[in-house]
């Protein structure tokens, strides 16, 4: 399963493959044989940006959202409105914490996914089927996650109730036998049973429900992983 750092990776990838055509026709428009150097002209740094042989420019993520944003006036915003230019604004947002190597969470790579999706059928990209399934998919991992964690605790929960009352009727029982079967030493050892299964279900109600995310240990090779699904054991089922 993709991590969500993975998904916004896609997500600017299918950004920058939908989005480029569009912008680069877009400038050809307005700038003509100009188009590049108006282009150059977004960015602060002198770096060369273009590719075969200074024909073709370079795009990414960062050069699309910044170039949109930057000559919104001047080329898009005769077909783009302003829930477009806000879209282009929160998406350089989540590319620059992308950059940072910022932390995302489920909430972060949905919006992203989100956002990318509607800019891309603003500008009728070819791509929008694609990052419509990457939504659908991560929703669907995400909703079965948590089930299977609903499911886990819920089992857990049971399992540890049966542990409880199986605790407790032995308890009963050996006490019961001390009682019927008395002899020296009947008072000493219910109370030590007593005690001994006290802490017992103590324990079982005390005991929380496992990790299923974060460092722990793998309960087949013993290793410590940081996910869901153990990395070690996945490598040598295929193998």
């Amino acid at each position: 399963m993709a991590t969500y750092r993975e998904r916004v990776s896609t997500a600017l990838d299918l950004l920058t493959v939908g989005l480029a055509p569009y912008v680069e026709d877009k400038l050809r428009a307005i700038h003509r044989d100009n188009w590049m150097r108006a282009v150059k002209g977004s960015f602060r740094d002198d770096r060369d940006r273009t590719t075969a042989g200074g024909k073709e420019f370079d795009w990414d993520a960062h050069s699309l959202l910044t170039v949109m944003w930057d000559q919104w006036n001047s080329v898009f915003r005769h077909d783009l409105g302003h829930y477009e230019r806000s879209l282009v604004s929160e998406l350089r947002e989540f590319r620059n914490r992308w950059a940072h190597q910022q932390s995302f969470d489920f909430d972060d790579a949905f919006r992203i996914l989100d956002s990318v999706h509607r800019l891309l059928t603003s500008v009728n990209a070819e791509n929008v089927s694609v990052i419509q399934r990457e939504k659908a998919d991560l929703l669907e991992s995400h909703v079965a996650e948590e089930v299977n964690n609903q499911v886990q605790k819920t089992a857990f929960q049971r399992n540890k109730s049966w542990v409880i009352v199986i605790y407790g009727l032995c308890c009963g029982l050996i006490i019961a036998h001390a009682i019927l079967y008395s002899n020296e030493g009947t008072i000493t050892l219910i109370s030590f049973v007593l005690l001994v299964f006290i802490y017992l279900i103590y324990q079982q109600f005390k005991m929380a429900a496992p990790l299923l995310y974060g460092p722990r240990e793998c309960s087949r090779c013993h290793r410590i992983v940081y996910r869901k699904p153990c990395p070690y054991c996945k490598s040598v089922s295929e193998n």
